[in-house]
């Protein structure tokens, strides 16, 4: 008779096991690719699989399990995804036995066959290339902000050498070649912090799509202030070294010669220390890149130490670093950087803006440029449309800027922005009540607190140049701002959005997990008895003894004592 109860029992918890689901989670897109694959390999029609009569359902998903499913997902995936696509069959008991069947015997990862192989790296594939596809869709018929018909005189003159269709794009690309003009510059922010001019700009676009003119436009705007003053560097470079080698075997040989450059084409960490250690108190790097590949690919491993110096370097950080050189030493680098990149769709948003760059903050700190499609033309773009007492005028704009710069030596000089922040905090204001009333959602609210810091950082050159705040620059860098959240909203508030749901979803699966106290009082009545507590406490697994438990509740004022053996909790 035990015998029997005891087989009962057993034969009852695996029936429990068997019907048992995980924590459920949401599908990922390359494992619902990869049941689908499943599906065809299997020879079944994915149409028809979760239809009632058209065949057993058992049998249809034993089939897909049997090819090897299991071992491409964990059993909580493998819920979600069955879930999802057979939503009929996924409530009743036999498909939850099933799944878990499988995964109890058959779930080994140790060995996959080359079908399945190929289906795990088709899946991939695919999900990357619908991704890179769904972006590229969201890039026609926008309705972006509308750029004023007024823009400051110099963004007017540095964007009309070019075909129209590209004017918005050519007047965000100049932000960050303008900010190396005036990189000892300075403003103070709603928060109350000091920051300089210094900003990212990410320009995507196809191929053959004109996104190489922001090149242009930067080689341009460089050739007679940062260009010219890296040749000079240079040129003391090699007198330098003829000097070093004519005195190679002097007593008193000339220290070698580290030029400061202001521009950097390079990927390699300590070269850009090195850069930037050389540049001096408060300079400022211009990087450029007119393929984002370069970016990626030749940092490789070390890809994400780079973010971290171009983060700092938006952020104007310090970097502390043990570095190799003709001295070893321990510096502390000021970093500041501003940053122009150019490149394709798939080489921009699945290389360098990452899933991981996007946590890490490098996609939140770039004002993101789509190359605009409509119109386009197989002849190449008219340029120089300029005439030259216009080219003039504009050299001499950046000149004038350039040296105001140069004039403040070490020192930064510090603009009040009072228009400015005026109209930043009106914005902020109009995203408020947005928000508010369910217009905007909680990733677009996410990614507005940056677009505040682009909108100053575009005035303070123009201002700096000017002299003075105009309705012309105020009017142009509000749009900057809205503009960049437009863009990041389409390009990024899906994946944003998720990564809030997450972090929710992750921070409730830790609360009360513990086997605190605390919790199991939340569980009782707001009246409750000594042999309540004590029941609740062995139901999960904790000690009887709840003696002092009580006493650490009534001098905590959590509970306050009715009787013998009678409580009541109190808010607290």
């Amino acid at each position: 008779m035990v015998k029997k109860s005891k087989n009962h029992l057993e034969s009852k918890q695996e029936e429990e096991r068997n019907l048992s689901v995980p924590v459920s989670e949401k599908a990922q897109k390359e494992n619902l690719i990869a049941f689908d694959l499943c599906v065809k390999e299997a020879g079944l029609n994915s149409k028809t699989m979760d239809v009632w009569g058209e065949n057993n359902w058992h049998n249809n998903l034993m089939a897909v399990l049997s090819i090897g499913f299991p071992k491409l997902m964990s059993r909580e995936q493998a819920f979600a995804v069955v879930a999802e696509k057979l939503p009929d069959y996924a409530q009743n008991d036999d498909c939850k036995a099933l799944v878990n069947y499988f995964y109890d015997n058959h779930s080994s990862t140790k060995y996959l066959s080359s079908v399945m192989r190929e289906i795990n790296a088709k899946a991939q594939e695919i999900a990357r290339k619908n991704e890179v596809d769904a972006m590229a869709v969201l890039m026609d018929g926008w309705d972006a902000p509308v750029l004023p018909e007024k823009i400051p005189r110099l963004m007017e003159l540095l964007v009309s050498n070019y075909d129209k269709r590209f004017r918005e794009m050519l007047l965000l690309s100049a932000l960050p070649v303008l900010s190396a003009h005036a990189s000892h510059f300075r403003a103070m922010y709603l928060n109350g912090q000091i920051i300089g001019p210094q900003t990212y700009v990410t320009v995507i676009g196809g191929s053959g799509s004109g996104k190489g003119n922001c090149t242009a436009l930067y080689k341009d705007m460089i050739e007679h202030t940062l260009a010219a003053h890296d040749a000079k560097e240079w040129e003391k470079v090699r007198r330098n070294q003829e000097e070093r080698d004519q005195k190679a075997n002097a007593k008193e040989r000339p220290q070698k010669y580290h030029p400061k450059l202001r521009l950097f084409e390079t990927t390699s960490k300590s070269s850009i220390l090195e850069l930037q250690t050389n540049l001096g108190k408060n300079g400022m790097l211009l990087g450029q890149f007119s393929e984002v590949d370069g970016l990626s690919s030749a940092a490789r491993a070390r890809f994400s130490d780079i973010t971290v110096l171009l983060r700092k370097g938006w952020d104007m950080d310090t970097h502390r670093q043990y570095y190799m050189s003709e001295s070893t030493c321990n510096t502390h680098v000021q970093m500041s950087i501003s940053l122009l990149m150019a490149g394709t769709v798939m080489a921009m948003l699945e290389r360098l803006l990452t899933a991981k760059n996007r946590e890490g903050g490098l996609m939140q700190r770039c004002i993101p440029v789509l190359v605009p499609t409509g119109g386009r033309t197989f002849r190449p773009p008219k340029q120089n449309c300029l005439k030259a007492e216009e080219v003039a005028e504009r050299d001499e704009m950046l000149m004038s800027l350039y040296q105001k710069d140069m004039g403040l030596g070490d020192e930064v000089e510090v603009l009040k922005l009072p228009k400015m922040k005026k109209a930043i905090e009106r914005w902020f204001d109009e995203l408020e009540y947005r928000y508010s009333v369910g217009e905007l959602d909680e990733a677009g609210a996410d990614l507005s607190h940056r677009c505040g810091e682009f909108m100053m950082r575009a005035a303070i050159p123009l201002v700096a140049l000017e002299g003075r705040e105009t309705r012309e620059i105020v009017d142009f860098c509000v749009w900057v701002g809205r503009y960049a959240h437009y863009t990041m909203c389409r390009l990024y508030g899906k994946s944003t959005q998720m990564n809030i749901d997450n972090d929710r979803q992750l921070l409730n699966g830790c609360q009360d997990r513990r086997k605190t106290n605390e919790p199991l009082l939340k569980l009782l009545n707001d009246t409750f008895t000594l042999s309540e507590i004590v029941e609740v406490r062995k139901s999960h697994g904790i000690v009887s003894n709840v003696r002092p438990l009580i006493t650490s509740y009534l001098d905590k004022g959590k509970i306050m004592r009715l009787g013998r053996g009678i409580y009541r909790k109190l808010k607290v």
